[in-house]
């Protein structure tokens, strides 16, 4: 038995630098930083070329570490000069020569000065300097020469005139809270749940939800679970409320004849429209009196100049007439 190992060339091979070797063993590296390195190696080294576009999901799929933290070992390699980036945040991605490494990781003072420079000896490579730590030995860009930047001016390739910075619009911390009693979710997330819950009744799966919260235990991120909640109701019926012995098209009929000047309804095939209908007739046998309960509904939002749908003031249409909330207000409300 021998503990040389022949190369199988019809496999291929990579082939390394042996100073590059040298200084993979010499440098202090956490387990993270070190497979990253490795894996960069491979796909820049290993396909004999000077950079590429490296990203950190395809690190992650090579050595099983969560691309999350794959980056974070990126930065930290760049930031010892062990990688390089040509360009910005996105750049390609190199390895810098050996003497220009970091070998210890440095250690964070207060102070981001420059201290001093030392030369140190590295197993068999030859004086290598010990560069020092400054605010700017963070990410940075090289061509040829190699020069260095502060991160906030990482904006344009090497030689391109630099980008202004972006604007950004900070928005809510949140859209959704929750008071104990009642949810207070944003208009515009209510009309996204709408449309990918349909036919699902979204106000009023909320008010379910803020019913059963109420009694709960406080959750951490009230709008995810608000999400699983209109997800398993969506769930236990895909295809909305069952129109089964109700006349929606007849109360559809009505609306346009009592309501001449409301909106009139362009698809009466529309399947959240229809369930709403359903679902109001079957909430109560008192809906099911036919003309005797929806004629006067109907005459009573004729009267409407808006109502509050969806968290706003909408023109009142069927749809919105037939929400939980609306309905309700307007048959209990007097002539």
């Amino acid at each position: 038995m021998t503990n040389i190992f022949q190369i199988d060339k019809s496999r291929g091979f990579t082939r390394m630098d042996n100073e590059l070797m040298d200084a993979l063993a010499a440098v202090h590296l956490s387990p993270a930083e070190f497979k990253t390195l490795h894996a960069i190696n491979r796909m820049v080294i290993g396909y004999n070329l000077q950079e590429r576009r490296v990203t950190a999901e395809e690190v992650a799929k090579k050595t099983n570490i969560l691309p999350a933290h794959v980056s974070r070992a990126i930065s930290s390699l760049l930031a010892r000069r062990v990688l390089y980036r040509v360009g910005g945040s996105r750049g390609d991605i190199g390895v810098c020569d050996p003497k220009e490494w970091i070998y210890e990781e440095p250690k964070k003072d207060k102070s981001t000065q420059p201290k001093s420079v030392g030369i140190t000896n590295i197993g068999s490579l030859a004086p290598v300097t010990k560069l020092p730590i400054s605010s700017d030995s963070l990410l940075y860009t090289k061509d040829i020469p190699l020069v260095t930047v502060p991160t906030e001016q990482i904006t344009a390739p090497q030689g391109a005139e630099p980008t202004q910075p972006e604007i950004k619009i900070e928005k809510p911390e949140t859209l959704v809270s929750f008071d104990g009693e009642d949810f207070e979710v944003d208009a515009t997330l209510i009309t996204k749940w709408a449309e990918a819950y349909s036919p699902i009744d979204v106000e009023a799966e909320i008010k379910r939800a803020a019913a059963w919260a109420s009694g709960s235990k406080p959750k951490k991120d009230w709008r995810r679970f608000l999400v699983n909640w209109l997800g398993r109701e969506f769930k236990k019926n895909p295809s909305g409320a069952s129109e089964t012995g109700v006349p929606v098209d007849k109360i559809i009929d009505l609306y346009h004849k009592v309501c001449p000047n409301l909106p009139a309804v362009t698809v009466a095939s529309d399947r959240v429209l229809r369930s709403m209908i359903a679902e109001r007739w079957n909430e109560s046998p008192s809906h099911q009196s036919g003309q005797g309960f929806w004629l006067p509904f109907f005459q009573k939002a004729n009267n409407r100049s808006q109502v509050f749908f969806r968290g706003a003031n909408v023109a009142p249409r069927l749809e919105s007439l037939v929400n939980r909330a609306v309905f309700r207000e307007i048959s209990e409300a007097t002539q």
